[in-house]
């Protein structure tokens, strides 16, 4: 009865140390626009720009190049992963929030590089107006 309970009790406290591994695993994302063609991202991406009630929540998958903008007047930066449309006259950009602890300009790729990033499709407030981002973002190099 001892050896039951004993292999019992390793067995429980084992069972989050296993799941380690899946819990760093990348976000399973709802809507994964990084395989599509450069028209219909550009598409998907404007409508949830214009409409982003339905697509709020969702955990969404972009590939594109990086860029930043620095707001001196207000101190910020905002990050972005732009998506050219397929003829690369126009592009529509997405800002996210990297999740963890990351510095501006050390820890983000050059500007230009190709990226993927995952993350929640959230609203906030900046002033007057209402933006849309993807948080708590994982972001990788292509």
């Amino acid at each position: 009865m001892k050896k039951t309970l004993y292999a019992l009790l390793t067995t429980l406290l084992l069972l989050p140390a296993l799941a380690l591994p899946c819990a760093a695993e990348s976000k399973k994302p709802d809507l994964d626009l990084s395989a599509m063609s450069g028209t219909i991202v550009y598409s998907q991406v404007y409508n949830m720009m214009t409409d982003p009630t339905p697509y709020l929540g969702m955990v969404i998958r972009v590939a594109g190049y990086y860029d930043a903008y620095e707001d001196e007047e207000a101190g910020s930066v905002y990050h972005a992963c732009v998506i050219p449309d397929a003829t690369a006259c126009c592009a529509q950009g997405i800002e996210f929030v990297w999740a963890g602890e990351h510095s501006y300009p050390e820890d983000y790729p050059e500007p230009g590089t190709d990226i993927v990033v995952t993350g929640q499709l959230e609203t906030y407030e900046e002033g007057d107006y209402l933006y849309l981002r993807l948080g708590s973002a994982e972001m990788a190099e292509q």
